[in-house]
């Protein structure tokens, strides 16, 4: 990973040429942050495909408005995780709907490892569930910090926090998924 403080210098630097009309500048931007983004999207949505057209429509925003982004003490990775979230919000809007991941799974699996699928499948499904449970701002650390495993660094520039409130806020929402799992095993 590359340092935030050199990162958030060049992306705002990279930010001011796309301005300009820089279409190369807003390439690196998109090169740079794709694979982050993308995986922040996939860990909410069921298929490989819907993850990647969500991506690309919060580069395509990103870029559209990019003449009214103003960085105010934030990097520019969070103003992409805020598109990011929003475009998240307007697609569950509009498909209330989806098909849930073992039930279009099941017909890539080979019967002999079925049942060991279906076990899998069932606990990916519960923790799914509570997560989607917690507030948020818990939901969104989990996915950052555990399920995509980035710095914690990175999480807190995404997050806009510092790392400290940021570990504090991991804590707590680790802490509520376990008094959750306890409270549902019972």
């Amino acid at each position: 990973m590359h340092d935030a403080t050199q990162s958030k210098t060049k992306d705002a630097e990279l930010v001011a040429q796309a301005k300009a009309g820089d279409v190369e500048a807003f390439g690196e931007l998109y090169e740079r942050y794709l694979d982050p983004i993308y995986r922040y999207i996939r860990t909410r949505v069921a298929e490989d495909q819907t993850a990647e057209d969500l991506t690309e429509m919060v580069f395509l925003r990103t870029f559209e408005r990019l003449d009214r982004y103003q960085e105010r003490g934030h990097p520019f990775s969070s103003f992409l995780y805020r598109v990011a979230r929003n475009q998240l919000v307007d697609h569950y809007r509009i498909k209330k709907d989806e098909i849930s991941l073992e039930a279009a799974q099941l017909v890539e699996h080979p019967a002999s490892s079925m049942d060991e699928h279906i076990i899998k499948q069932d606990q990916a499904n519960e923790l799914r569930s509570a997560i989607e449970k917690l507030p948020e701002d818990y939901q969104d650390v989990i996915r950052f910090r555990i399920l995509m495993d980035m710095p914690t660094a990175e999480v807190a520039s995404w997050l806009g926090r510092s790392e400290g409130a940021t570990r504090v806020l991991l804590h707590r929402a680790l802490h509520a998924l376990r008094e959750h799992a306890k409270v549902h095993n019972e």
